[in-house]
């Protein structure tokens, strides 16, 4: 996927950079959504991606990432 694929920002229409792309690759599977890839059992195998993307250009984030689990205090 590249720049030129045509995947720009819902709010200014800039086109994702190569960075963004980079994380949205290490944060998916190539077969579904960035929290399971299709397969809810994916959720063991990998780590649910802590980070926003934001957009290079506006700085407002596209997909946010999952909080990170706060151990709970007793």
């Amino acid at each position: 996927m590249s720049e030129s694929d045509g995947a720009t920002c819902p709010f200014c229409g800039a086109a994702w950079s190569e960075d963004m792309l980079t994380q949205l690759d290490r944060s998916t599977v190539a077969s579904g959504c960035a929290c399971c890839g299709g397969a809810p059992a994916l959720h063991a195998a990998a780590a649910l991606p802590t980070e926003d993307i934001c957009c290079a250009t506006c700085g407002r984030a596209i997909y946010r990432g999952f909080a990170a689990k706060q151990e709970s205090q007793s």
